[in-house]
């Protein structure tokens, strides 16, 4: 504390800054975008077909986010998506016998399913959040039915979000994959994909910002209301 009463520097870690973050990605985005780039590029000439180039390329940030896990015992995020469509969309090859082109889908082939199942649930008014927040929270109070509703509500928004920024990020991939070369694609797909991702978290967390908001103004409103 200081002499005044104000309280003095926090001796704790700061939080990390929007810049900060952002440092703390771009080795993430690199290795999951620029390398398997670089890595078809030199490796094409010397091999038989653009499929086993494309899945030599993209094997490379796949071992290097298992390898990390293995080491640092953190899971990347970005790596995390790649590792599981990588894993996808080589059986998919594997079944379409040998077929580049949904190897050049990448991450399509996991967001595009997934975020059509979201905004089903949504739709159907059964939203996957929600149902995921119930079996988290089994043991938990019960709520009132207008705070059921408003849970309800927003899990379904939410869930839409997302379903919404899947599949609009599995579009892109895939209209890209279809209308560009190989090389191009590699270029521009991890770039336009993390764009589309980063737009639909910054939505999510914008409504997040406004639901949290909204609840602090009723529980204001509610203790003003008692204190009379």
């Amino acid at each position: 504390m200081s002499e005044h009463g104000a309280p003095g520097p926090s001796t704790g870690e700061a939080a990390p800054t929007g810049g900060g973050r952002l440092r703390a990605v771009l080795p993430s985005v690199a290795l999951n975008g620029v390398v398997p780039f670089l890595v078809y590029l030199l490796a094409r000439p010397y091999l038989p077909g653009d499929a086993v180039a494309l899945a030599l390329a993209m094997a490379v940030p796949v071992v290097c986010t298992v390898g990390a896990f293995a080491w640092r015992r953190r899971v990347d995020a970005i790596g995390a998506i790649a590792v599981i469509a990588y894993g996808v969309a080589l059986i998919v090859v594997l079944l379409s016998g040998g077929d580049p082109f949904v190897l050049k889908l990448q991450e399509a082939v996991v967001t595009g399913p997934l975020g059509l199942v979201f905004l089903l649930s949504a739709a159907m008014r059964r939203p996957i959040l929600l149902l995921a927040a119930r079996l988290a929270n089994r043991r938990g109070s019960p709520v009132s039915a207008e705070a059921e509703r408003r849970r309800r509500h927003a899990s379904t928004v939410l869930t839409a979000i997302m379903g919404g920024t899947l599949v609009v990020h599995a579009s892109a991939l895939t209209v890209l994959a279809l209308v560009l070369s190989t090389t191009e694609t590699l270029a521009l797909s991890r770039l336009v994909g993390l764009a589309i991702l980063g737009l639909g978290l910054a939505v999510l967390l914008w409504y997040r910002a406004r639901l949290q908001s909204a609840a602090q103004a009723a529980a204001r409103a509610a203790e003003g209301t008692t204190g009379r």
